[in-house]
């Protein structure tokens, strides 16, 4: 059942102001609506959960109003949304007949991230064991750190894809960056707009993956490929397991 809104409470910036990257690739209205969209899906933001107002939106996403109401209305005719006339959008009831369809589909487009995912990066830490540099290290190390303290003022935004990102960078192929840019943003943390709102598994989560990303760190810091190409398979595998289980919990909510 729905909460109602006087019990939903509004997003404010600073609770999901590191939580969202500006839009720049593809259509911007799609960039906006898919990151919502999922957020939904995931269950992270909930039946009866008020959505940021559109200036907060604006601001989020670095883009303008007709994009951000272009996304709404998309996300209101899909069912996802409704809107209430002098409160703004809210998540519409996960009971509705489309919540499972959408919550499927949702699902299927993270574990397609992830399986190409695999395909990927494994071999760009392994390059990155043989061909980073002091500063390469330096950057994914800074990365690891920005994700430790990802719940500290000042923390640039997208931890988990920074870190990612270096150690791409960190092979010299510019192919392993532009391989991760197809993939718009973060699907292994769960570091999005509702970060703040459900802490239930979080920080358990949270430690889990930083100690996956310590190893593959130790292992490039090692100079020792074989050992970072397996640290990152397995990040990724185990990344598979939890979104899979976060997936059978956003099934089992959009039923009930």
């Amino acid at each position: 059942m729905s909460r109602s809104s006087t019990q939903s409470k509004p997003f404010t910036i600073n609770s999901i102001e590191h939580a969202i990257r500006p839009a720049r690739q593809r259509s911007l209205n799609d960039e906006v609506y898919e990151a919502l969209a999922k957020l939904i899906a995931s269950g992270e933001m909930r039946s009866g959960d008020r959505l940021p107002a559109e200036a907060e939106l604006c601001q989020l996403f670095a883009v303008s109003r007709p994009v951000v109401r272009k996304a709404l209305t998309r996300l209101r005719d899909e069912k996802l949304v409704v809107s209430r006339k002098g409160s703004g959008s809210f998540v519409a009831d996960a009971g509705s007949a489309t919540a499972p369809k959408e919550a499927e589909s949702r699902l299927a487009v993270m574990l397609h991230a992830l399986e190409y995912r695999r395909s990927i990066e494994p071999d760009a830490a392994y390059y990155a064991a043989i061909r980073g540099g002091p500063s390469d290290l330096a950057a994914i190390h800074e990365a690891l750190e920005d994700f430790r303290r990802f719940d500290e003022q000042n923390v640039r935004p997208n931890v988990d894809k920074a870190f990612h990102r270096a150690i791409a960078r960190a092979g010299g192929n510019e192919h392993y960056e532009k391989a991760l840019d197809i993939i718009g943003y973060d699907i292994d943390l769960g570091v999005t707009l509702a970060h703040h709102l459900s802490k239930l598994g979080q920080a358990e989560r949270r430690a889990a993956i930083f100690a996956e990303h310590s190893s593959i760190y130790e292992a490039i810091r090692s100079q020792d490929p074989k050992a970072a190409r397996e640290a990152m398979l397995v990040h990724l595998e185990r990344s598979q397991v939890r979104v899979i289980a976060r997936g059978q919990e956003m099934m089992r909510r959009s039923v009930t």
